[in-house]
């Protein structure tokens, strides 16, 4: 397992062929481009057609973020808490129909009655979208810090297979 978190994360951090790296593209075809949402799960990311994240909802907290924006949120006790969103970013292999989707939470703080929790994460999808368009089987990473209360072992990677179904716009 660990083994294949580093094959990935290799291929995150640009270790690629260059015959792969030529074949990826920034432009969504219309089939892919819209509303993921996936099972059993709060993830939905929305995808345009121009190659970017127009907006993700996230587990954590399940709000709607945008890149590079902030989002303040008030939670059901009154208080507020925080979240600031990084780069979103989208890269495509049309021959494969392999799609990767990164989403980064640069800072985030949560307060709810007396807890808090304060942090960061990554997580990055790659997987192939089926031939009619409406799946996406994709591999989830997680990486995160989220402060002394909910730490990650650097060793143990969380990952997961999700799937996602193209929403109807």
């Amino acid at each position: 397992m660990l083994a294949e978190c580093a094959i990935i994360l290799l291929g995150f951090s640009g270790c690629q062929e260059r015959a792969v790296k030529s074949s990826v593209t920034k432009v969504i075809p219309s089939d892919i481009a819209g509303t993921w949402k996936a099972k059993n799960s709060p993830w939905k990311i929305v995808l345009s057609p121009d190659g970017t994240v127009s907006s993700a909802v996230i587990p954590m907290g399940e709000v709607e973020l945008k890149p590079n924006q902030t989002m303040r949120m008030e939670m059901k006790d009154g208080q507020f808490s925080t979240y600031k969103a990084g780069d979103f970013d989208v890269e495509y292999i049309p021959a494969a129909r392999e799609l990767f989707v990164s989403i980064e939470l640069e800072d985030m703080h949560i307060v709810y009655l007396d807890n808090v929790i304060d942090g960061n994460s990554i997580d990055r999808f790659i997987g192939t979208v089926s031939e009619d368009g409406k799946v996406w089987v994709a591999d989830w990473i997680n990486i995160f810090d989220y402060g002394p209360r909910l730490p990650q072992d650097a060793n143990d990677i969380y990952a997961e297979q999700l799937i996602f179904e193209k929403l109807e716009d």
